[in-house]
């Protein structure tokens, strides 16, 4: 599987003319065989991009990743992918903590009133030392 990362459409529309064009050339198409193929090529690549509303994803998330993969009987078969954390949102530490009952009563609470879970509530406690 092949994951391709595109920040615009822009982007991804230079990927397919070059890929149409590699892929044509490979089949041993020449002229107006050539056209075609590029221009069919092209269409479904628009198509499938349209199809998994990339505009949106690169407008959230300032990227789209499109995974590429061939199904049991060789067809390619393509999707969005989920979007990845940005390496500022990503956490590297992971920290295990012991509560005796009352102390676990009142985070679990204070969670249940801010509507966050618990990694979040201690973050935000860090962030007040």
């Amino acid at each position: 599987m092949k994951e391709l990362t595109f920040k615009s459409y822009d982007q991804f529309q230079q990927f397919i003319e070059h890929k149409a064009m590699e892929k044509g050339i490979m089949k041993g198409l020449q002229g107006e065989e050539l056209t075609k193929f590029k221009l069919d090529f092209q269409e479904r690549a628009n198509a499938m991009w349209k199809e998994n509303d990339c505009d949106h994803w690169v407008k959230k998330h300032g990227y789209v990743i499109i995974n590429v993969w061939k199904d049991g009987i060789g067809k390619r078969k393509v999707t969005r992918g989920r979007p990845r954390k940005l390496d500022s949102d990503k956490y590297l530490h992971s920290v295990h903590v012991r509560l005796d009952d009352e102390a676990y009563r009142k985070l679990t609470n204070h969670c249940q009133e801010n509507q966050i879970d618990v990694s979040e509530a201690i973050r935000r406690l860090i962030k007040t030392l």
